[in-house]
C-alpha cells in the first residue's frame, strides 16, 4: 500500500523543542532504525549521558549527512495511519527563509512549536508571517513543554489564546493546537495520561485529520522552465525543460518566452523512451520542430495562453544576508531558471514581522532582516508570474556577492 505524501516544516523558536520535537516523531514512528538507535545510546553513553536525548538523534544525522553519509532528515520520512511525512529539513531561520523562496522545497504544511513555558516569542510570530507570506495555507500547532509547567491547563489555555489572536491577524483560522511533550512523548504519538482535561487528538492524529495533500497544478495553463539543451548524436536538438504546471503532449504548438521562439513539439523524451504526455514537477526532454536554439531561463508555454512579457513588477522582499537595498539599485534577479537584470524603481514599505505592521512608508533603504514591499523595473525582458496565480514562477532570489541576498514573492505585474 503507497502512502500520499506529505511535505511538512517544523518552525517555531529556536529554543521551544523543535529538534526534540522531530525526533520523537522520527523515533515513535519507528523510522530511525534499531541498529542507529543502539549506535547512539552508545556514543550517548560514551559521553557520559545517561538519558537519551531526541535533538541529539538530530544533531547524529545531521553529522552524518555532514560527512557524506546517506542519512538525511529529508530522505528520513515517517509514516501515519494515513500520510508519509517528510520534514523539510531547514535548521536554521535564514536557511527557511532561503529554500523555500527559492522553491528548493514546498511545504505542504507548518507545525509551529510554541513552548508553554517560555511563551510566545518574537521569533513565534516571525514564523508564523512567514508562513503566511511563503504561502503555507495549513497550519497545526504544537504546544511542547507541558512536563514543565507540570501538565496545567490553564497555561495551555493562556497560549492558545494570545496564538489565536496572532494567526486570525495572518488570515488562519481554526487551527489545531496539541499540548504535547516532546521530550516525554505526551499527545505526540501516544496519548498523554497526565493530561486528562485534553480531550482532543494526538499530533499525529491530528496531522492526519487536518492537512491535505497540495494538488499537481494540471489544470493551469502550460508552464515549464528551460533547463539546457544539446545536440544529440543525431544533430536533434533535446530541449531539457521542467514542466511546472498544465500538461504537454506531442504535436502541440509551443512558444518559447521571452524571446518567442515558436514550434510544434514532436517528442517528449524521458530516460530515453518516448513519453505520451510530460506533467508537473517532471523534468523532460523536448524535440521540437522549428527551433534550432534555445536559452536557458525561457518559459515554456502553449501558443494560445503564454506569459506575459513582464516590464514592471511589485513583490514582497526579505533581505537574508550582510547587504541592503535602495531606490534605484540595479540588481540580478532569478527565477525559475532564469536570471535577470532589474532596478529597484521604488520601496513601498517596510513591514514588522514581529508586529505586522507597516513600520515605515517610503523608506530610502531596507537592511539586513528587513521585510518589506517594492516595485521593480525589468530591464531586460522577463516572464516573471504572480505568486498568487503561479507560485512556481512568483518567486525569486536577488543574486549578492555570496549567493542569495534577498529572496521574494511577486505581488503584481505590470506587462
Amino acid at each position: 500500500m503507497s502512502f500520499p505524501r506529505i511535505n511538512l516544516v517544523v518552525i517555531g523558536h529556536k529554543d521551544h523543542g523543535k529538534s526534540t520535537l522531530i525526533g520523537r516523531l522520527l523515533y515513535d514512528s519507528k523510522a530511525i532504525q534499531k541498529q542507529k538507535l543502539d549506535e547512539i545510546r552508545a556514543e550517548l553513553k560514551e559521553t557520559g549521558r545517561k538519558k537519551f536525548e531526541f535533538a541529539y538523534l538530530l544533531d547524529s544525522l545531521e553529522e552524518e549527512r555532514k560527512g557524506g553519509l546517506t542519512i538525511d532528515i529529508m530522505q528520513t520520512p515517517f509514516k501515519s495511519k494515513k500520510y508519509l511525512y517528510t520534514i523539510i529539513d531547514c535548521p536554521g531561520h535564514k536557511e527557511f527563509i532561503k529554500k523555500m523562496l527559492t522553491g528548493a522545497s514546498q511545504a505542504d504544511a507548518a507545525v509551529l512549536v510554541v513552548s508553554a513555558k517560555e511563551g510566545i516569542q518574537d521569533q513565534t510570530r516571525q514564523h508564523a508571517f512567514l508562513a503566511k507570506t511563503l504561502g503555507i495555507q495549513q497550519v497545526v500547532v504544537a504546544v511542547n513543554k507541558m512536563d514543565a509547567v507540570a501538565y496545567k491547563e490553564n497555561i495551555y489555555r493562556n497560549t492558545c489564546n494570545r496564538l489565536e489572536q496572532i494567526l486570525k491577524n495572518l488570515g488562519y483560522t481554526n487551527v489545531p493546537m496539541i499540548p504535547v511533550s516532546a521530550i516525554k512523548g505526551d499527545n505526540v504519538y501516544k496519548k498523554s495520561e497526565k493530561m486528562n482535561w485534553y480531550i482532543g487528538a494526538t499530533l499525529i492524529d491530528t496531522l492526519d485529520r487536518s492537512i491535505t495533500p497540495s494538488k499537481i497544478p494540471m489544470n493551469k495553463p502550460l508552464r515549464g522552465v528551460v533547463q539546457d539543451a544539446y545536440q544529440d548524436e543525431n544533430n536533434q536538438l533535446i530541449i531539457a525543460c521542467k514542466i511546472e504546471t498544465g500538461t504537454l503532449k506531442p504535436n502541440e504548438s509551443v512558444i518559447f518566452n521571452p524571446s518567442g521562439k515558436k514550434g510544434v513539439l514532436k517528442k517528449i523524451l524521458a530516460f530515453g523512451e518516448n513519453k505520451e504526455y510530460a506533467q508537473p514537477r517532471e523534468s523532460v526532454g523536448l524535440i521540437v520542430e522549428g527551433i534550432d536554439n534555445i536559452e536557458r531561463g525561457e518559459v515554456l508555454s502553449h501558443t494560445k495562453t503564454p506569459p506575459k512579457i513582464v516590464k514592471s513588477f511589485s513583490a514582497e522582499i526579505i533581505l537574508l544576508s550582510d547587504t541592503q537595498i535602495q531606490n534605484g539599485n540595479e540588481i540580478i534577479i532569478r527565477y525559475g531558471t532564469a536570471e535577470k537584470r532589474c532596478k529597484i524603481q521604488k520601496i513601498l514599505s517596510e513591514i514588522d514581522p514581529v508586529n505586522l505592521t507597516v513600520s515605515s512608508e517610503y523608506p530610502e533603504i531596507l537592511k539586513e532582516g528587513s521585510v518589506g514591499e517594492a516595485e521593480f523595473t525589468a530591464l531586460e525582458p522577463i516572464c516573471i508570474e504572480k505568486y498568487s496565480e503561479f507560485p512556481e514562477l512568483g518567486r525569486f532570489i536577488i543574486k549578492g556577492k555570496k549567493g542569495a541576498a534577498a529572496a521574494g514573492i511577486v505581488l503584481d505585474v505590470q506587462a
